[in-house]
């Protein structure tokens, strides 16, 4: 996919039968795409191990959100 292109992301449900067959669909026209598995696994690796938040940092912020503080 050139950089030029503008791209839209959607969500298929795809038959696990046809996953193969869609997957050549998407290699063929330059496409990417992934599994709901393989998102969540890549948002995961991305995550920081530890947060250097306390509990009061926590509360906080949920306090903050909830009541528009």
């Amino acid at each position: 996919m050139s950089s030029t292109t503008l791209a839209q992301g959607v969500y298929l449900n795809v038959p696990r039968a046809d996953w193969n067959l869609f997957q050549e669909l998407v290699r063929k026209f330059g496409w990417e795409a992934e599994s709901r598995e393989e998102m969540l696994d890549k948002f995961l690796r991305t995550r920081p191990d530890a947060m250097d938040l306390t509990e009061t940092d926590i509360m906080n912020e949920v306090k903050a959100v909830r009541y528009k503080k």
